[in-house]
C-alpha cells in the first residue's frame, strides 16, 4: 500500500506550500538494551513527535539489512539464516508489532532504514560465506575488513558478497517484512556502501522484486548514496520498475548543516529525477553544543519550499546537541513544515518564558539560541568537510588546512565561490601581500585603488567573504551570545540552574569561538610563510599560533570546569572527540604548536 499523503504541493515552490513528508529518525538499539523493550519510553517519543507535527518515523536499528543481525523476521525462505530461538524470535517480532502499530495510531508513518548487501551469520556460514575472499566486482573490501557494528560494538563481515543466492536472500527479506508488519508503510534504503558492483541495479534485480512478492505495494525510498547517477535514472526511476519510488538523499548539507540552503547536488538529483525527494538534516558536525535555533529552523524550510520536487525530510537528531539541548529546532521544523506562515520569536519566547518564568530572560535566550546556532555551521562552511567522521567541534586540528584531505580546498558548496577558501587567499597573500591581505577589494578608498571585486568569483559582480573577516563573523557572534545569555540569567525566575548551565554553554561557544577564529588566522599565516619565506609572514605565524594554542587552553580549560560535570551527569561521559577527552585534546593542540615547522613544511632556514 502506497503512502497517503496530501502530495499535491509537490511540483509547487514557495512559501505558501507545505512539506508532507515531515520524519524524526528513531535509533532503536540491539534488544540486548533494555530501552528496546521499554513501551513507556517509545509512547513518550512518539506522542512527542506526533504533536510537534512530525507524520512519520524512519526506524534505524539492526536488522538483517543494516548490520546482518536476525532481529525481525521468521526467515521462512531460507530457515538457515535464523540465530534465535523460535520463543525469542516471536518475542521481538511482537516489540516490533507494538512499535509500528503504536506509531500509527498516533498518525506517524512507518518506514524501515536499510542498507545493502547484509546477511545472517548463520546464513553465510550455512553457504560458505563466512571466510576472506579476493575483492572483486562480487565481493566488497568490507567483506574482509569489516563494516561498522554500531549495535554490537564491534564489525561484521556478513556483507558486501553479490551472488545468486545473496540477490535471492535480499529479495526474501523485502518479501517477508511488508507481509509480517502491517503496520510497516515503506523503506528508506541506501543502495550504496558495502554493496560491490553497479548498486543501482540491486534495485531491479531483488528489492523491486521482493516488495511485489510481498502483495503489498509499500513506499520505497530510494537512497542515491554512492550511487552514480546514470545507473540511478536507468535502474531506479522507470515508473515501469516500480511506481511508488521517491528519491532519498543524504543529505541537505551532506553530513553537516552549513547553511539554510540545500546544496546544490540535492536540487540537481531532485530535478534530473523527478522523483518526490526527501532529504536528510545530519548535523553531525554538532553533537555537545545546543541546536536550539528556531528561526534557522525556519529559514531551512523556507528554502526546501522553493524546490519544487522536495517533498520533506527526515530530521537525524543528534542526542545531545538536539534531543537534550535543541528542542526549539525541532519543534521548529516540524511547525513551519507543516504551516505556510512567516517566522514569529513569539511560540518560542513563549516556551522559554514558561522555563524560565520571565518575558525577558525568554527574550534574552532566544536571541542567545539563535546566535550560537549559527557558530559551528559558519565556521564549517570555511573549515568545510561534508562528512561525519573529521568533525570540528571540540577542536580544530591544521590538516584541515595543509592539503592533506581534497575538502580542504573548497568552501561550503552553498555559498558557491563567494567564501573565498583558506587555502586559495594564503595563496594569493604570499603572492601580493598589499593587494589582497585583508583585502575583498570593495573599498575604493585602499590602495592599490582597484576598485573592483578582487577575488572575481562572478567577475565584477560580487564582493566575495574573505576567510579573515568570514572568522570575525563568527567570533563575534561568540562574544554576543555570551552576552545574551548573561543578560538572561538576571531576569530568571524559574529553573536557575538550568538558565546557568546555559550561560555556560554559551561561554563556552564565546571561547571556542575565538579559538576558531585564531585558529584559523594561525593557518594562514603559516600557509603564507611557507608560499613567501618571508621574515615578518613567520613573525606573524609563530604569534597567531601561540594565541591559538592559548585560546584553546581557556576555552577547553572552561568545558572541563564547567561542563563535563554536566555531560557526565547526562550521558555518563564527558567531553570527548572521537572519543578522546578533552585533556588529551589540549596535548595535541599543544603538540600541532610544537610541530608548527614540519606541519606546514617550512624551509629549514630562515
Amino acid at each position: 500500500m502506497a503512502i497517503q499523503g496530501d502530495l499535491q504541493s509537490i511540483g509547487v515552490s514557495g512559501p505558501t506550500r507545505t512539506l508532507p513528508f515531515r520524519a524524526m529518525l528513531a535509533g532503536y538499539p540491539n534488544p540486548e538494551d533494555p530501552t528496546f523493550w521499554n513501551k513507556k519510553y517509545w509512547n513518550d517519543t512518539l506522542v512527542l513527535w506526533s504533536g510537534e507535527g512530525y507524520n512519520a518515523v524512519i526506524w534505524y536499528g539492526p536488522n538483517e539489512l543494516t548490520n546482518g543481525q536476525h532481529v525481525l523476521l521468521r526467515h521462512a525462505a531460507f530457515p538457515e539464516a535464523r540465530e534465535l530461538t523460535p520463543e525469542e524470535t516471536e518475542r521481538r517480532i511482537a516489540q516490533m508489532e507494538w512499535l509500528f502499530h503504536r506509531a500509527k495510531a498516533l498518525g506517524l508513518k512507518n518506514v524501515l532504514l536499510t542498507q545493502h548487501l547484509f546477511f545472517t551469520q548463520a546464513f553465510g556460514k550455512a553457504h560458505g560465506l563466512d571466510q576472506p575472499m579476493p575483492v572483486s566486482p562480487t565481493v566488497s573490501s568490507w567483506h574482509n575488513t569489516g563494516y561498522p557494528d554500531f549495535w554490537r560494538g564491534g564489525t561484521t563481515v556478513h556483507c558486501g558478497v553479490r551472488t545468486e543466492l545473496t540477490r535471492a536472500y535480499t529479495e526474501a527479506v523485502y518479501a517477508e517484512l511488508p507481509q509480517l508488519y502491517p503496520d510497516l508503510d515503506g523503506f528508506y534504503g541506501f543502495l550504496g556502501e558495502p554493496l560491490p558492483g553497479d548498486r543501482s541495479l540491486l534495485f531491479r534485480e531483488a528489492i523491486v522484486p521482493g516488495l511485489k512478492r510481498s502483495g503489498r505495494k509499500p513506499l520505497f525510498i530510494a537512497l542515491q548514496w554512492q550511487t552514480p547517477m546514470e545507473g540511478y535514472v536507468k535502474n531506479v526511476v522507470p515508473q515501469d520498475v516500480y511506481d511508488n519510488t521517491w528519491l532519498g538523499f543524504h543529505g541537505y548539507n551532506s553530513e553537516n548543516i552549513t547553511d539554510a540552503k540545500p546544496y546544490p547536488g540535492v536540487v540537481e538529483w531532485s530535478e534530473k529525477t523527478g522523483l518526490p525527494t526527501v532529504v536528510d538534516l545530519y548535523p553531525a558536525n554538532q553533537l555537545y553544543f545546543p541546536f536550539n535555533s528556531p528561526r534557522f529552523a525556519y529559514e531551512i524550510v523556507a528554502e526546501m519550499k522553493k524546490v519544487e520536487g522536495f517533498a520533506g525530510f527526515i530530521y537525524w537528531e543528534r542526542h545531545i546537541s538536539g534531543t537534550l539541548l535543541g528542542p526549539l529546532f525541532r519543534k521548529a521544523l516540524a511547525h513551519y513544515a507543516s504551516h505556510s506562515e512567516p517566522y514569529s520569536e513569539e511560540p518560542w519566547l513563549a516556551v522559554l518564558e514558561q522555563q524560565f518564568g520571565d518575558r525577558t530572560a525568554a527574550w534574552h535566550f532566544l536571541k542567545a539560541y539563535d546566535l550560537s546556532t549559527r557558530i559551528i555551521p559558519e565556521t564549517d562552511a570555511l573549515v568545510y568537510s561534508g562528512g561525519d567522521v573529521l568533525r570540528r567541534e571540540l577542536r580544530m586540528p591544521y590538516a584541515f588546512f595543509t592539503g592533506e584531505y581534497p575538502w580542504g580546498y573548497t568552501a561550503s558548496p552553498a555559498r558557491g565561490s563567494h567564501l573565498v577558501p583558506v587555502t586559495h587567499y594564503a595563496e594569493f597573500v604570499a603572492l601580493d601581500p598589499e593587494r589582497f591581505r585583508d583585502n575583498d577589494g570593495s573599498d575604493p578608498d585602499r590602495p592599490p585603488y582597484y576598485q573592483e571585486a578582487l577575488w572575481g568569483s562572478e567577475g565584477g559582480s560580487v564582493f566575495d567573504v574573505i576567510p579573515p573577516v568570514h572568522m570575525r563573523t563568527v567570533r563575534a557572534m561568540g562574544v554576543e551570545c555570551l552576552h545574551e545569555a548573561e543578560e538572561g540569567l538576571k531576569s530568571v525566575t524559574k529553573n536557575r540552574e538550568a538558565a546557568i548551565r546555559t550561560r555556560d554553554i554559551m561561554h563556552a561557544y564565546q571561547l571556542l569561538a575565538h579559538y576558531y577564529e585564531r585558529k584559523v588566522m594561525a593557518a594562514i599565516a603559516a600557509l603564507v610563510y611557507a608560499r613567501s619565506h618571508r621574515p615578518q609572514d613567520h613573525q606573524d605565524a609563530e604569534q597567531l599560533a601561540d594565541e591559538a594554542l592559548q585560546c584553546y587552553l581557556d576555552a577547553a580549560t572552561l568545558m572541563q570546569d564547567r561542563l563535563d560535570p554536566f555531560y557526565i551527569e547526562l550521558t555518563g561521559q564527558p567531553l570527548k572527540e572521537a572519543g578522546v577527552p578533552l585533556s588529551e585534546l589540549m596535548n595535541a593542540e599543544r603538540k600541532e604548536r610544537e610541530e608548527l615547522p614540519q606541519i606546514f613544511k617550512w624551509p629549514t632556514q630562515r
